[in-house]
């Protein structure tokens, strides 16, 4: 039955839309900024309010969440992805590899995100400092998301080489 659920992973249609899911949610908004309130900000004051506003309110979610469990999170984040590594990699169980090449590149943006909200709260950003700071982390999201991908294209070739036919 393992070797079952291991083998549909990589072959599944449902895998590779979730993975465009994902990163498309991951990458739409940065600290709750969605990608048109970022361009339109740089031209029109008042959408440049709103995006302060929303960066300063996501931010101190985010920041309140990790003053208040951020070592636990942390802890049970690396062990869950220390044991998907350990059963995808050293057991070969492609499921689990699947899900760790999911999962690791989320831990990255979710962290990459803490680190902004952190210094949005800490050093008071706004204006036009902000929506450059949001846009910047939105590239280096997408820049992670396709390496991802593109990562896990690679394990799907390498567990399941493509078979030419005989000469």
């Amino acid at each position: 039955m393992i070797q079952t659920l291991a083998a549909a992973s990589f072959l599944s249609i449902w895998y590779w839309v979730l993975h465009a899911v994902v990163w498309t949610l991951a990458c739409y908004r940065t600290l709750g900024v969605p990608l048109d309130m970022l361009h339109r900000a740089r031209a029109e004051p008042e959408i440049a309010g709103r995006v302060d506003l929303l960066a300063h309110l996501a931010a101190a979610r985010i920041a309140g969440l990790y003053d208040l469990l951020g070592v636990p999170i942390a802890a049970l984040g690396g062990f869950a992805l220390a044991t998907l590594f350990v059963i995808g990699f050293g057991l070969g169980m492609e499921a689990a590899q699947a899900a760790f090449a999911l999962l690791l590149p989320l831990g990255v943006i979710g962290y990459s995100k803490l680190r902004l909200a952190l210094a949005v709260r800490r050093y008071r950003m706004g204006g036009a400092g902000l929506v450059l700071a949001l846009a910047r982390r939105r590239v280096w999201h997408q820049f992670i998301a396709i390496l991802a991908m593109s990562a896990a294209l690679g394990l799907a070739v390498a567990n399941h080489p493509p078979r030419l036919p005989p000469i």
